[in-house]
């Protein structure tokens, strides 16, 4: 087992420990913003700078307290239940720490995901059957010897990642006239993060939840019941409201976000997007009228790229054309 220095002068750590400046905030041109011309309220989508998803960020939180607990003495290999991006990022920072991953990943996840994870050497990619629990696969990996489970959906490290790094980053980007922020919700890592930094930070700020409608899909995200049945992370009280949206309309506001955001956005992006306008919208004009003037926003956790045939092959031709 290499020692925290080693782990910390690795090329990848370098390139992939947050430093101040990784998100930035984007303006929202009027075709985007429904809410500009007439309340002056000003929408902004927050990206990433020079890392691919968000997921970067906790991956190596929890990895450096799990190796700081002494998780890691006797162990070779680290197996990740994910949806793709989370496998990725421990993926990476496993060759900063000498170990080997094992991706557990339901049959759903999309074909271009499991090639990114099947190209690096340090992977190895279970795929689980339709039906079957990805989260017992993993259990049952993580008792072989050598083995040990990293579980994103109740590590309180993927907690403290947003709290320490994407919270303050948000409000340096958007100052405190913040009034609304929305965060699409999978493990619930990064709006409880988030939540938990912006209520003691920047207090009136509402802190929405998006998730896709029961029943549907979007890349990335759960909906109310697999959240339930997986995510142990205290989400609910640093969330103020929650939004559901379809996987349609996620597919189609993210296409639209390409007409105005840079770099072109994933779907979990268009869903944030899509459940910020919905509850601005059902909060009404006296509402809008009292927040005139200030800054909305969602965060972008990925880009378009291993999405792109997928979404498309789901619109019709001009569907979520500007």
């Amino acid at each position: 087992m290499r020692i925290t220095t080693e782990v910390q002068k690795h090329p990848v750590s370098q390139a992939l420990t947050p430093k101040p400046g990784f998100l930035k905030a984007n303006q929202l041109p009027l075709w985007l913003n429904p809410f500009l011309q007439h309340y002056g309220i000003n929408m902004f989508a927050v990206t990433l700078v020079g890392f691919p998803h968000l997921k970067i960020i906790p991956a190596l939180q929890m990895m450096l307290e799990d190796y700081q607990n002494g998780l890691y003495d006797d162990t070779h290999t680290i197996v990740v239940p994910s949806s793709g991006n989370t496998a990725h990022a421990i993926a990476r920072f496993a060759l900063a720490f000498g170990l080997k991953v094992k991706a557990v990943l339901a049959t759903d996840v999309i074909s271009s995901k499991k090639l990114i994870l099947e190209a690096l050497s340090t992977v190895e990619v279970i795929s689980v059957s339709r039906g079957d629990s990805v989260a017992d696969r993993a259990l049952e990996e993580a008792e072989r010897p050598g083995h040990i489970l990293l579980n994103q959906y109740g590590h309180e490290g993927n907690v403290r990642a947003h709290q320490l790094y994407t919270g303050p980053e948000i409000v340096r980007c958007l100052s405190n006239a913040l009034s609304v922020i929305a965060i699409s919700m999978g493990s619930g890592g990064t709006i409880t993060g988030v939540g938990k930094y912006l209520k003691e930070r920047s207090p009136g700020t509402l802190v929405l939840g998006v998730r896709t409608k029961l029943g549907e899909q979007v890349p990335g995200a759960r909906d109310k019941k697999k959240m339930a049945e997986v995510v142990t992370l205290d989400w609910q009280s640093a969330t103020d409201a929650v939004a559901e949206v379809s996987r349609k309309d996620s597919f189609r506001s993210t296409r639209r976000l390409w007409s105005g955001v840079e770099p072109q956005p994933g779907p979990t992006s268009g869903m944030a997007y899509h459940g910020l306008v919905q509850h601005l919208s059902n909060r009404g004009k006296e509402w809008l009228e009292q927040h005139r003037g200030t800054n909305v926003a969602f965060i972008c956790p990925d880009g378009c790229g291993p999405y792109l045939q997928l979404m498309l092959s789901e619109l019709d031709p001009d569907e979520g054309l500007v």
